[in-house]
């Protein structure tokens, strides 16, 4: 059996925020547990056509605890990087420091190529540091709306920065989300 959208729709509004707090409980991050919830969403929706309507409440946990395990890791991962650079030297910090400008400018090349409405939600989530909902009251659009708008950014900005992803982007990860 598949999800249908009304079926998806249900499940959404049943479980989404028991799952936020799940995640949350986990992560302690705001902006993260909702970019994780909007992947597993995401994902759901793409892969309605094999999802047990009977077996998605214990996908979606497990999916949640996964990608709130694998993200804990990455951060683990991230600060030895960091420390690991932060031993190199003053040489290391000047290369660091181009190339943290560089990146910089990438990103701020990238937000300002974004469609108008998408540039603001992305600045009110990520610079102001609003969540989807005060966003989505402030605009007067539905969580939803802003969920999908972030999701568009998110998705056009990893497209723009793949050229930096095995070089540096470790290193200024935090840049991004301190647009």
């Amino acid at each position: 059996m598949a999800l249908d959208s009304v079926q998806y729709k249900n499940v959404f509004d049943l479980h989404y925020e028991a799952l936020y707090g799940y995640a949350f409980s986990i992560l302690r991050e705001e902006t993260y547990t909702e970019d994780i919830l909007q992947n597993i969403f995401i994902k759901l929706w793409q892969h309605r056509e094999t999802v047990n309507p009977e077996t998605v409440k214990a996908y979606l946990y497990t999916s949640v605890r996964n990608e709130c395990l694998n993200h804990l890791k990455h951060k683990v991962v991230k600060a030895g990087y960091m420390q690991h650079q932060m031993a190199g030297g003053v040489a290391t910090d000047n290369h660091i420091h181009t190339e943290q400008k560089e990146l910089h400018e990438k990103i701020q090349d990238l937000v300002n190529q974004l469609p108008e409405k998408c540039a603001t939600v992305f600045y009110m989530c990520r610079q102001l540091g609003l969540s989807y909902r005060e966003v989505a009251e402030a605009l007067g659009i539905s969580v939803k709306t802003v969920e999908n708008q972030m999701s568009k950014a998110l998705k056009f900005l990893r497209g723009g920065l793949t050229e930096y992803l095995v070089s540096i982007l470790p290193l200024f990860i935090l840049q991004l989300i301190n647009l």
